[in-house]
C-alpha cells in the first residue's frame, strides 16, 4: 500500500461544508490506495464531561446528524482504517463513569452502519505509525512523537496544527505530519475557540512510501473566494441559527 490518503478530524456534524469535496479533489488526483480517518469521525457535543452550548442541538438530533454525515463518507470510502479518537469514545467515557460496562453497548462499527470500516486504536503501515493522537498538544505533537519513537508518524486531534517536519540520522530518515482537521469553527462545537488567537488549520495528508516528495500535508483552500469557501454551501437546516 504505497500511497495512503489521511483524512484529518471531520466531527461530524459539524464538519466544514467544503470538506468531502475537498477530499474527493484531493482522492481523484493522488489516487491512493488506501483511506485513513485519523479519528474523531464524530463530535459527540451531547456526549461529553462538558457544559453543552445552549445553541447545540440535543443527542439524538446529533447522532442523526452525524450519521447521516457518516454514511456518506463511508459510501465514498468503504474500505478506510478508522483511528479511534477521543471524541469517537465519549460514549464509552460517559458510560464508564455511569458504572456500565462496554458489553452493553454497541461497537463502532454497528453504530454509525460501516461494516467495511476497521476501527482501530493504532496501526502500522509501511513503517508509519498511525493513531489519532489522543493526550497530545503544542505546536509540533507529531514530531514530538515521531522523536520519541524513531520513527515516521501520522496523527491529527490538535486543530490548530498541519504540516510535516522530518528527522535523519546517517541511516534513516523520518517525519511527524500534524493533518490539521475539516471542521467549521463557525458552529457551536467550537464556540470555546471563538476569541482564541489560535484557528484551526484545515486539511489532510498524504503518505507516499515510494516517493518522498509525494508524502505532504494539502492545505484546503476554503478562504473567501476560494474553491471550498463556506460561503459556497448551504448550511444543513437543523444547525442554522446554531452559530457560535
Amino acid at each position: 500500500m504505497p500511497r495512503t490518503l489521511i483524512v484529518s478530524d471531520i466531527h461530524e456534524p459539524v464538519t466544514h461544508p467544503g470538506a468531502f469535496d475537498f477530499v474527493d479533489s484531493v482522492a481523484q488526483r493522488v489516487q491512493p490506495d488506501n483511506v485513513i480517518f485519523i479519528g474523531d469521525v464524530v463530535d459527540h457535543h451531547g456526549i461529553s464531561f462538558w457544559v453543552k452550548h445552549p445553541a447545540a442541538p440535543g443527542p439524538k438530533d446529533e447522532y442523526e446528524l452525524s450519521l447521516a454525515g457518516v454514511q456518506r463518507w463511508y459510501k465514498a470510502y468503504p474500505d478506510a482504517l478508522v483511528m479511534i479518537g477521543n471524541h469517537d469514545e465519549r460514549p464509552i467515557r460517559v458510560a464508564e463513569k455511569a458504572g456500565i460496562p462496554g458489553s452493553y453497548l454497541k461497537d463502532y462499527a454497528t453504530t454509525w452502519q460501516t461494516p467495511g470500516w476497521r476501527w482501530l486504536d493504532e496501526v502500522v503501515i509501511d513503517d508509519v505509525f498511525y493513531t489519532h493522537g489522543t493526550g497530545r498538544s503544542g505546536m509540533n505533537p507529531a514530531a514530538n512523537l515521531a522523536k520519541e519513537i524513531s520513527m515516521s508518524c501520522v496523527i491529527g486531534h490538535v486543530h490548530s496544527t498541519g504540516g510535516i517536519k522530518w528527522f535523519a540520522n546517517p541511516t534513516k530518515r523520518w517525519f511527524g505530519m500534524d493533518t490539521g482537521c475539516l471542521v467549521d469553527d463557525r458552529l457551536y462545537a467550537f464556540a470555546y475557540g471563538k476569541r482564541a488567537k489560535k484557528k484551526s488549520v484545515l486539511g489532510l495528508g498524504v503518505v507516499d512510501s515510494d516517493d518522498p516528495m509525494g508524502t505532504q500535508f494539502i492545505p484546503m483552500p476554503a478562504g473567501r473566494g476560494e474553491r471550498f469557501d463556506r460561503r459556497n454551501y448551504p448550511i444543513h437546516p437543523l444547525l442554522k441559527g446554531r452559530m457560535a
